[in-house]
């Protein structure tokens, strides 16, 4: 059973949600041998697919791929997880895909979020999910209650991260459930360290950073996020700004990694003392 990783902030535009889960998924798709999926929460078209250079599924195309495809074919339960793969796109063969959205302004609801994430995470190893931000959608607070797993994206900001800590934005649907935290654009210059940020809130939460790359930008600015994350995974230079970004992604993804493979084995260990 697939795996589901979040991607969220309280705040709208500055958390970074949209490339942050780019990154992770790229890069943790070129370096592990899961096989993954990258989706949002929504039935129109995001700014997700816009990154990897995936085009506007137009709507004489709306039946035949993407998210609005699945949810056609759950309604007439017509889909199999075998299939899921026949309605994304490829964005690395055999490791990372992506569902994508529609030109159409219409809004999944959430008994068929529901019956897609299970029929995903049956075609799935890794879901990576670009959850709108905030928590005024319904939507997303389910999503969140689902996760296995929420990375929590946070700008180098006091008001915000007092916001977050303090109670103000955080949503009751992540207590009690794994989440990291992301420093999203992040200022190794700044006074306002994850060291700092992680001793002032007291928190118990993993604090990772994901420094600003004007590399990344381009690349996102450009749409060719696909083929950049090629050569960094293959490029040996070191002490560089892209060789440390590429070392903060890997550092958030082998955690993430280890506590989906926790997760696993806590599910496994139940169903085997559920048998005796």
């Amino acid at each position: 059973m697939g795996k589901t990783i979040v991607s969220w902030s309280p705040i709208h535009g500055q958390g970074a949600i949209t490339s942050n889960v780019a990154a992770l998924a790229a890069y943790s798709a070129l370096t592990s041998s899961k096989r993954a999926l990258i989706t949002h929460t929504q039935l129109n078209y995001s700014s997700l697919e816009l990154l990897f250079g995936k085009q506007l599924v137009t709507r004489e195309g709306f039946e035949d791929a993407g998210m609005a495809a699945l949810e056609r074919l759950i309604k007439s339960n017509l889909l199999k997880p075998n299939a899921v793969m026949d309605y994304t796109e490829t964005i690395y063969a055999d490791k990372l895909d992506l569902l994508g959205g529609s030109n159409l302004e219409d809004i999944i609801d959430d008994k068929t979020l529901k019956a897609i994430l299970n029929i995903t995470k049956d075609a799935y190893d890794h879901i990576w999910i670009d959850a709108h931000s905030g928590r005024n959608s319904e939507l997303t607070r389910l999503i969140l209650s689902k996760a296995d797993l929420v990375i929590v994206n946070l700008p180098q900001n006091r008001f915000v991260l007092d916001r977050f800590f303090n109670g103000m934005d955080f949503p009751e649907e992540l207590k009690g459930r794994n989440y990291i935290i992301v420093i999203s654009q992040y200022d190794k210059k700044s006074s306002f360290t994850t060291r700092k940020i992680k001793r002032m809130y007291k928190t118990q939460a993993p604090v990772f950073q994901i420094p600003y790359s004007q590399q990344f930008k381009d690349a996102c600015n450009t749409l060719n996020v696909t083929e950049w994350f090629y050569r960094l995974h293959k490029s040996t230079v070191k002490d560089s700004a892209a060789s440390n970004f590429r070392d903060e992604l890997e550092n958030i993804v082998k955690y993430i990694h280890k506590t989906l493979a926790d997760v696993e084995a806590d599910v496994e260990e139940g169903e085997m003392n559920d048998t005796n």
